[in-house]
């Protein structure tokens, strides 16, 4: 059972071993039992390798193992610091430096170097939403760490229960975004930074839509971003933040509210399709009276047209007439002149002629009385105006 089938020397004997006792393998066996002797063998077993081992190493060998570690030690302490003095910090990022416990610097982008053990980061709590792309699942992580993001980040926190002015309960998400701008009070005067920009912004919604009613909160979303970005603007600037923009994404009422407001929105379209037939039809009768009214100007202006132009061919009718006439009579005078008779009275005479025949035709009876005198005068007038016929006189 010995290492190389060699016996066990006298000075690979172990030290409860009695001085002069035989150290063979075949007495250690004769001493004890078979089984006893094997355990006993390779129990000894490494013992005696560890022994052999140390008698083979020289002590130059020893030396240089031990100088060896000693070099590995120091290169490993030599690193570590290295690591240590030198940090290094990304764009749009910067650390807060304490010494001793106490601030010292905010380190900009760029390569620096700090003294181990006295220049320590200040370490921040920060979260995040980390979502997949592609996915609609996500989740928010929370961290500590010395770096702090001076980019410009959004906060959705979860739908919260808000009542209005008519006591109504409601549903509420929003969105804030917000940027650090002071990294020293953003570190050393709130303990949580976002946990803190959430719980004041969900007070102050809470406050703003109480003084509102149901229906103003859903009409007025642009005046509830306004006034809650301008109220906790303000308690911010404490925390060397800047709220950049705060949106309502969105306002969920209850279910009976919901189904009342469809229906008074159902309500108040068909009204409004009322209104807008109404005054369709209003428009309409507008424009069919201005139509008619146009239509009547027309005809009165056309008839009064006609009117004036009928007139000026009356009158253009009577003074051809009277010009036709003017020029008869002129005729006759000189006609009746040449036999001693005056025109006049060849008219008055002719006018008196048909007035009797006239007269005559309207009465009953067929006898007519006519003086004697009128019948002579007459008679004399018209023998003039007999056609003279050849062979007559």
């Amino acid at each position: 059972c010995l290492p190389s089938g060699r016996s066990l020397r006298a000075d690979h004997r172990p030290p409860f071993w009695p001085e002069g006792a035989r150290t063979s393998a075949g007495s250690l066996r004769a001493a004890m039992g078979g089984s006893m002797a094997e355990r006993m063998g390779a129990a000894l077993v490494p013992d005696l390798a560890g022994r052999r081992l140390q008698d083979e190493l020289s002590d130059e060998d020893v030396s240089s193992l031990i100088a060896f570690f000693v070099c590995l030690f120091i290169a490993l302490v030599i690193l570590y610091f290295t690591l240590a003095t030198i940090i290094i910090v990304r764009q749009a990022e910067v650390m807060v430096i304490e010494r001793f416990g106490k601030y010292r610097t905010t380190l900009s982008p760029g390569l620096h170097f700090l003294i181990p053990f006295v220049d320590v980061p200040r370490k921040v709590s920060w979260r995040y939403v980390d979502a997949k792309y592609g996915s609609n699942q996500f989740s928010v992580k929370t961290i500590d760490t010395p770096r702090i993001d001076m980019r410009e980040h959004v906060i959705d926190f979860a739908r919260q229960n808000v009542i209005t002015k008519d006591t109504v309960m409601i549903l509420i998400d929003a969105l804030v975004y917000y940027q650090v701008s002071d990294p020293r009070l953003a570190v050393f005067n709130i303990q949580n930074l976002p946990d803190a920009i959430e719980l004041l912004t969900q007070s102050t919604l809470r406050n703003i839509v109480a003084q509102l009613s149901l229906d103003d909160t859903f009409s007025s979303r642009e005046r509830v971003n306004d006034e809650l970005l301008q109220t906790i603007i303000r308690d911010a600037e404490r925390w060397g933040v800047t709220i950049t923009r705060v949106e309502v994404k969105s306002i969920i009422p209850p279910h009976d509210i919901k189904t009342t407001m469809e229906a008074q929105i159902i309500a108040e379209r068909e009204r409004r399709s009322m209104v807008l037939q109404a005054d369709g039809n209003r428009e309409s009768a507008i424009v069919r009276s201005q139509g008619d009214a146009a239509k009547l100007v027309l005809q009165a202006e056309g008839i009064r047209t006609s009117l004036i132009n009928r007139a000026k061919g009356e009158a253009d009718a009577k003074l051809m007439l009277a010009k036709a006439e003017s020029g008869a009579v002129r005729r006759l005078r000189e006609a009746t002149a040449q036999h001693g008779v005056k025109a006049s009275e060849y008219l008055v005479a002719l006018q008196y002629i048909n007035t009797l025949k006239e007269f005559a035709q309207g009465l009953k009876t067929k006898a007519v009385l006519i003086p004697a005198n009128s019948l002579n005068t007459i008679g004399s007038i018209m023998q003039y105006s007999r056609p003279t016929i050849p062979g007559q006189r």
